[in-house]
């Protein structure tokens, strides 16, 4: 059956008041909304529910309005105030960072979130929050937005991989903790729905302009999403802007990271041990280059001719810019892909990670290529395939081509080589070379002590370049900064909202580090506090003399260790001082262990209630690892972002309803409530009858792998189950994501396995 169109909804532009009378000096003028000139998606990555998004949006309509020379206005989003922590919100994932629209909002941007959902019978309680069957924690829904932090990947295909694992918490972050995770094929249900949104708003105008700005995992999400319709044959995004990816280059890691890889967590249950053989090990840097290549290769093919750039004008595209843009003054984005990458960001910096987020993209690379033996009639050696290696310099800039664009954002201090100044690093300068790290410079000191482990270092490099050496030995170091000029240029805001390590409070914990150990911090938010009571080392423990009537509850009047049975008598006459007629656990204190003193007066080691740990949290500052510096600055947004998003075309996102419809379905929070007492809904997450009520007229004209795709988010959000529509190691995808592994596996390619001839 063919697909049937979208209908053209009719839609009330503008209302404005006026009083009826004769004879009127001069009719009432009502301004008829302009079209946008694009529609542009924002992406989150792991442990995280769209927190930037606001900074974002703010920034990208601020500098379209000075880019374009018209009025744009963002949405609002509930940010937590001071206010909000001095209270406990019940569910504050249902609260704090949504994005809420008003009447007169004008912006292009549509905000996509994604993240995992655990089985109902899989998750625990610990101290009052739920969590996941290996300790992370989930909302009310039982979901975790943007997956676990330890879940990013550093490629393409580990989104089909398992889960990390990760013994005991080995950072010991309580606000950032690393535990065990699932399977992670939520990854790839989520960049199928992103691939499904681009393909929406083209079915709504096929001639429509759109940019991903992404952050962290969510650029390897727009990366795969991108591959999956040029699987199907349709268009990609006109314009990626990729802020801090994990995605690396590099296949080697210490052996302390590999140590820890040797062990696996969870699984998914549409992949089998042969798939995971696949997979199995560092994918090599051929395939991580190689993926890119082709990627940006199918964004540059996908560029739109139409509407001509050169003819885009106030009148004849419906107000889309001023009167007084010039498209000579501007540039034509469509068909490009940025990256923004910081050496200030510690997080990619992970030696397991060493990500092009933190370090760019070289010029030159050394990898072992690696070479499938011909099938001859001999059986394989004991030791099983052995592939030959062959050492071979790569050129990835070269190789990526002419529309890859990089922009270093960064505080760091460079020589000028022109005018012998030291000066900072603007962006947006005519191309030009970047050293990553000079002679004597730490490139770990501006993070706090704890920040610094587990970290690489950048390559150090000759500064200014001696012409003497060898064109390799020259750019060893140094990247190619080749995004276009910005006017004017500007210097990044990495600085943000954070505190000096001068400036924190005595009253908090990071204040018990010396000043040299210390590095910029960053207020707790309520749902990172929520986050921290269920980490281990979350909750606090505090040695105290009981008062008199505490201590009388306890019936042992000799000195020394108390009973179990005793402290749990003095545990309900504290908690019911703390909070009379309240036998809430979440309000509860612990009484872990007692002792008399010879005096008659009793000390014990008594452990915060779950509701005071989330307060104290909400009051507590944690250590800023640059890993959001880029993306949540309005000023850097404002300044470069706007002016490297496509513009062309936004009708999807200029209809009120089609854009209400696409915000829904790039919301994974779309769910069926379970027919129990103990579902009973949650104010802000959509659900399925009243997104039908809203969006039926739309969602019925979706072709059968978007339905799909819709449907199938919707029953994974509800019950924790992932959709069979999802692709696994098989078909033309695997041509485009290249996945070859350090030992030789590749998927795709009838490789032998171990112990076959």
């Amino acid at each position: 059956m063919a697909e049937k169109p979208y209908p053209k909804i009719e839609y009330v532009v503008k209302r404005e008041s006026a009083v009826l009378q004769c004879s009127r000096v001069r009719d009432k003028v009502i301004e008829v909304p302009r079209e946008l000139p694009g529609n542009i998606i924002l992406v989150h990555g792991v442990n995280d529910v769209g927190m930037g998004y606001s900074a974002a949006e703010k920034g990208i309509c601020a500098g379209l309005q000075d880019r374009l020379f018209r009025y744009f206005k963002p949405a609002e989003y509930r940010l937590p105030t001071k206010t909000d922590k001095q209270k406990l919100e019940q569910d504050p994932d249902d609260v704090f960072f949504k994005r809420k629209p008003t009447p007169d909002t004008d912006s292009p941007v549509i905000p996509f979130y994604w993240g995992y959902r655990e089985l109902h019978l899989e998750t625990r309680t610990v101290n009052g929050q739920k969590t996941d069957r290996y300790g992370t924690r989930l909302d009310k829904d039982l979901t975790k937005g943007g997956g676990p932090f330890g879940n990013a990947t550093a490629t393409l295909p580990d989104m089909w991989n398992r889960g990390v694992y990760a013994a005991g918490d080995p950072v010991g972050d309580a606000l950032r903790p690393i535990k065990t995770g699932p399977g992670r094929m939520y990854m790839v249900l989520a960049a199928m729905r992103l691939a499904a949104l681009i393909s929406m708003i083209r079915k709504f105008e096929l001639k429509d302009t759109v940019s991903i700005v992404a952050h962290s995992q969510g650029c390897l999400l727009s990366l795969l999403a991108q591959a999956l319709l040029m699987e199907r044959g349709e268009r990609t995004a006109d314009t990626l802007i990729l802020t801090h990816p994990p995605y690396s280059l590099e296949e080697e890691m210490s052996l302390m990271m590999k140590g820890l890889t040797f062990f696996r967590g969870g699984k998914d249950a549409a992949m089998t041990e042969a798939d995971y053989e696949l997979l199995d090990g560092r994918q090599s840097m051929h395939a991580r280059l190689q993926t890119l290549v082709n990627i940006v290769a199918g964004v540059a093919k996908s560029k739109a001719g139409a509407p001509a750039f050169s003819k885009i004008n106030e009148s004849d595209n419906g107000g889309m810019v001023a009167s007084c843009w010039q498209p000579e003054g501007d540039r034509d984005n469509r068909g490009k892909v940025y990256l923004y990458f910081c050496p200030e960001d510690m997080t990619v910096a992970l030696d397991n990670m060493r990500g092009i987020g933190w370090q760019g993209v070289p010029d030159y690379l050394h990898t072992v290529s690696l070479k499938p033996q011909v099938q001859s009639g001999y059986a394989v050696s004991k030791a099983g395939y052995q592939p030959r290696h062959t050492i071979v310099t790569r050129k990835p800039m070269d190789e990526i081509g002419t529309s890859f664009f990089q922009r270093v954002f960064t505080a760091k201090l460079r020589l000028d080589p022109h005018t012998g100044k030291t000066v900072p690093v603007l962006i947006g300068q005519s191309p030009h070379d970047f050293a990553l790290c000079v002679k004597d410079e730490d490139g770990h000191a501006h993070v706090a002590a704890s920040a610094r482990s587990l970290r690489e270092k950048l390559p150090v490099a000759t500064w200014p370049i001696n012409q003497t050496d060898k064109p390799e030995a020259q750019r060893w170091g140094i990247r190619r900064i080749n995004g276009e000029p910005l006017h004017p240029p500007y210097k990044a805001d990495l600085r943000g909202n954070q505190i000096a390590p001068d400036m924190i409070p005595a009253s908090s914990r990071l204040a018990q580090a010396p000043l040299n150990k210390r590095g910029p911090s960053e207020e707790v938010d309520p749902i990172t506090a929520a986050i921290a009571v269920t980490a281990t080392g979350g909750m606090d423990t505090n040695l105290e003399e009981l008062s008199p009537a505490v201590a009388a509850a306890c019936v042992d009047t000799k000195p020394g260790r108390l009973s179990k049975l005793e402290c749990q008598r003095m545990q309900a006459v504290y908690n019911e001082a703390k909070h009379p007629n309240d036998a809430s656990p979440d309000n509860s204190y612990t009484i872990l262990s007692a002792s008399r003193r010879k005096d008659g007066t009793v000390v014990a080691y008594v452990m915060e209630s779950p509701n005071a740990a989330r307060k104290r949290w909400q009051h507590e500052l944690g250590e800023k690892s640059f890993h959001s510096a880029i993306y949540d600055s309005p000023a850097n947004h404002r300044n470069v972002t706007a002016y490297d998003v496509a513009i062309g075309s936004g009708k999807a996102s200029s209809h009120p309803q089609f854009h209400a419809y696409l915000c829904a379905v790039a919301d994974w929070r779309l769910k069926k409530p379970a027919k129990t007492k103990y579902d009973k809904g949650r104010i802000g997450v959509l659900t399925w009858d009243k997104f039908m009520a809203k969006y039926g007229a739309y969602y019925e004209c979706e072709s059968d792998w978007r339905l799909q795709i819709i449907k199938g988010n919707v029953d994974y959000y509800s019950d924790g189950t992932l959709p069979k529509c999802l692709p696994v190691l098989t078909g033309g995808l695997w041509e485009i994501v290249v996945s070859e592994t350090t030992t030789g596996m590749r998927v795709g390619q009838a490789i032998p396995r171990k112990g076959q001839a």
